[in-house]
C-alpha cells in the first residue's frame, strides 16, 4: 500500500509537471491579438488603464490563466495528497481562526478610527474655512492653529492610538495588519482631503466646504487625491 501511495503521487507530480510545461510552451507561442468587445468594454483614452492595455496582449492573458490554473492544481493536490494519506478530506482552519483573532476588537477600533476621520478633519476644515472668510481678522494665526490641532489629531488619534490598541492587546497578524493599514489609509485620506481643499480655497474666490457626502464617497473611493466629483 505504501508503495502503490508513492507510486501515485509520483504520477500525480508528473503529470502537474506536464501540463505546467505545456501551458508555458503555450504562452511562449501566442502572437498578440486584438481582444474582442466581451472580453473588456470600450472606454475612452483617459478612463483606459495601464491594465486594461496590458490584457490587450495575448501573452499576459495567457500568463494570468496559467495563475488560475496553477491555483486550481494546487487545491487539486491538496484534495488528493490529503484523500490518500488520512482517507478524508482536512479542513483545518486554525491558522486562519488565529491569524483574525479578537475580531471584534478590530471591528470596534476601526469604526472609531473611521468616525474620528469623518468628523475630526471636516469640522476642522469647517471651521477653518469660515477664519479666511474676510470676517475674521489675523487669518494666518488661525490657519496655524487648526493646522496644529489637526496634525495633533494625525499623530495621536490615527497614529499613536491604533498602534497603541494593536501592541497593547497583542493583536494576531492578520487583524494588527487590517488596524495598521487601515489606519494609513485614513491617515492620508484625512491629508488629501484638507490639503486639495486649502489649496483650492486659497487659490478661488472664496473658501467652499464640500459636502460631508462627498467627503464620505472620498473615503471609500479606491483613490488618494480628493475630489469634489469622480468621473464613471
Amino acid at each position: 500500500a505504501q508503495y502503490l501511495k508513492s507510486d501515485l503521487m509520483l504520477q500525480f507530480d508528473s503529470q502537474v509537471s506536464d501540463l505546467m510545461d505545456s501551458l508555458i510552451e503555450e504562452a511562449t507561442s501566442l502572437e498578440p491579438a486584438p481582444v474582442s468587445a466581451g472580453f473588456s468594454p470600450p472606454l475612452s483614452e483617459k478612463e483606459r488603464s495601464k491594465l486594461s492595455e496590458l490584457f490587450e496582449v495575448n501573452h499576459l492573458r495567457t500568463i494570468y490563466h496559467i495563475f488560475v490554473a496553477v491555483l486550481f492544481v494546487f487545491i487539486l493536490n491538496t484534495l488528493v495528497v490529503d484523500s490518500i494519506n488520512e482517507g478524508r478530506l482536512v479542513l483545518d482552519f486554525d491558522l486562519l481562526v488565529y491569524t483574525f483573532g479578537q475580531l471584534p476588537l478590530v471591528v470596534c477600533t476601526w469604526v472609531c478610527m473611521f468616525l474620528s476621520a469623518l468628523v475630526v478633519p471636516y469640522t476642522l476644515f469647517s471651521l477653518w474655512s469660515q477664519t479666511q472668510s474676510g470676517s475674521y481678522s489675523h487669518p494666518g494665526l488661525y490657519s496655524l492653529v487648526f493646522g496644529s490641532v489637526f496634525l495633533l489629531y494625525q499623530a495621536l488619534g490615527l497614529g499613536f492610538l491604533p498602534a497603541y490598541v494593536v501592541v497593547t492587546n497583542s493583536l494576531p497578524p492578520a487583524s494588527a495588519a487590517i488596524v495598521t493599514h487601515e489606519q494609513i489609509r485614513l491617515m492620508m485620506k484625512a491629508h488629501s482631503f484638507v490639503r486639495e481643499n486649502s489649496l483650492l480655497s486659497s487659490t478661488g474666490p472664496g473658501s467652499v466646504v464640500p459636502q460631508v457626502s462627498q467627503y464620505l464617497y472620498f473615503l471609500f473611493a479606491p483613490t488618494l487625491i480628493y475630489k469634489d466629483k469622480y468621473p464613471r
